[in-house]
């Protein structure tokens, strides 16, 4: 006589449960740590996704922040919207990219000459997750200077 038995779950799709992530936050955040720039700095991935990402959407305006929040998969989009540090009515605020690394390097409290490094490492995490358009948006917001870094290499 046949049984009846359950066709087998698909745990690719799972969250890793002893880290509590979701399938798309954990390959970001395993990229980022991998980084030679965050390991030199003894830099935790999480902490600096959110340095960067929340200074990054202190940048932003507050329809770009929102669009790119929705053009990152699952859990990396959250950190973004997550970020209330510098939230207001209207948070964008203009700044170069020598302030934005200041404040990066500051928020992680590492030297400012390492803060390019790690920026770069995330941006570059971040860029390889959203489609064009959204890295062309997002550029058009920053400074020359900090676009060029935002942008993916021609």
């Amino acid at each position: 006589m046949a049984q009846h038995t359950e066709p087998p779950r698909d745990v690719s799709a799972e969250p890793v449960k002893e880290r509590d992530e979701s399938a798309d936050l954990q390959p970001f955040l395993d990229e980022l740590q991998n980084s030679q720039d965050l390991r030199v700095n003894e830099l935790d991935a999480r902490k600096t996704a959110e340095a960067v990402l929340c200074t990054l959407a202190r940048r932003l305006s507050d329809g770009e922040d929102v669009k790119l929040m929705r053009a990152l998969p699952g859990g990396i989009g959250r950190m973004l919207g997550a970020c209330s540090i510098h939230r207001g009515p209207s948070h964008a605020k203009r700044m170069g990219r020598d302030e934005f690394l200041g404040d990066v390097a500051d928020h992680l409290r590492i030297p400012v000459d390492q803060s390019f490094r790690v920026v770069t490492a995330v941006f570059t995490a971040i860029r390889d997750r959203i489609p064009e358009d959204e890295v062309a948006a997002v550029a058009s917001q920053l400074p020359a200077d900090l676009a060029d870094l935002f942008r993916r290499p021609v």
